[in-house]
């Protein structure tokens, strides 16, 4: 039998995933993390614009967006606990497109240094990276 990791992918509306994996890999806030079965005991935090890609027992992958959480592996158990978290095909990319626009119109008026800019340029990124996913995952690949 391969090697598997239990995967656990939580948000505060639901249990996205709960199987077990070949693989994981994210990037946490402090560089990417590629998880494998038995990998040692950790805890980060994740990226607020990060995906996961996550590989199944049969070598296909699939990627979903998650955002602001952390990471723990402990015995051979891999969780991701994330304020937002979805598949490339549930994303709406409508109303990414309007959280895009929304973010773009704060920060026009505003000082670059000023707490409201940082948070509207977060939820840019955001709106930006919940965006390329959901081209890349219906196969568009261009950002028009």
């Amino acid at each position: 039998m391969a090697a598997e990791l239990h995967l656990r992918i939580v948000t505060p509306d639901r249990t996205i995933v709960d199987r077990k994996v070949a693989g994981v890999s994210f990037q946490g806030v402090d560089g990417s993390y590629g998880i494998l079965p038995q990998h040692a005991p950790l805890m980060t935090a994740i990226s607020n614009t990060g995906t996961a890609t996550i590989t199944e027992l049969d070598g296909k992958s699939s990627e979903l967006f998650v955002s602001d959480g952390f990471a723990q592996v402990q015995h051979n158990v891999l969780t991701l606990v994330c304020e937002a978290g979805e598949f490339a095909h549930e994303i709406d990319l409508e109303r990414v497109k309007a959280a895009e626009a929304k973010a773009r119109e704060k920060m026009a008026g505003l000082d670059r240094l000023s707490a409201e800019f940082l948070k509207a340029e977060a939820s840019l990124r955001k709106a930006l990276a919940r965006e390329m996913l959901a081209r890349r995952g219906s196969g568009s690949g261009t950002l028009g």
